[in-house]
């Protein structure tokens, strides 16, 4: 009887185990786990009038204080629109902070319907 219970409680704790890593796995396995430099931008500014660079920082940073989503944009050109974690929305207002200055942002990059994002996980000033 005695090893019946105890198989049961090991059943049950790596059942318990399996099911805790999948309640917090919220992510699709599908991403892939990146780190990427660049100029955190305000997507409004970006988008409307390619705003960006030094003279553009502090517009950035009081556009996003604002409300306005943000991105990332590479040395090579490329756009990762940065959004937030649900489980953990601090590494984003990070994020937030340094509109109109580079930084490294590393998480999960995910592409659907054409529009490469990055959840973040990260972000530090460069």
């Amino acid at each position: 009887m005695r090893k019946l219970i105890s198989a049961a409680v090991i059943v049950a704790a790596v059942a318990a185990s399996a099911w805790a890593a999948g309640a917090h796995s919220h992510l699709d396995p599908k991403g892939k786990s990146e780190t990427i430099s660049g100029e955190i931008l305000d997507m409004g500014c970006y988008m409307a009038h390619e705003g960006k660079g030094k003279k553009h920082a502090k517009c950035a940073a009081a556009c996003v204080a604002g409300g306005a989503p943000i991105g990332l944009l590479t040395k090579e050109g490329k756009v990762y629109l940065v959004v937030g974690d649900h489980e953990n929305e601090k590494p984003y207002l990070e994020a937030k902070a340094l509109a109109g200055a580079n930084a490294k942002i590393s998480g999960m990059v995910y592409t659907r319907g054409g529009l490469t994002a990055v959840i973040v996980k990260s972000a530090e000033k460069q």
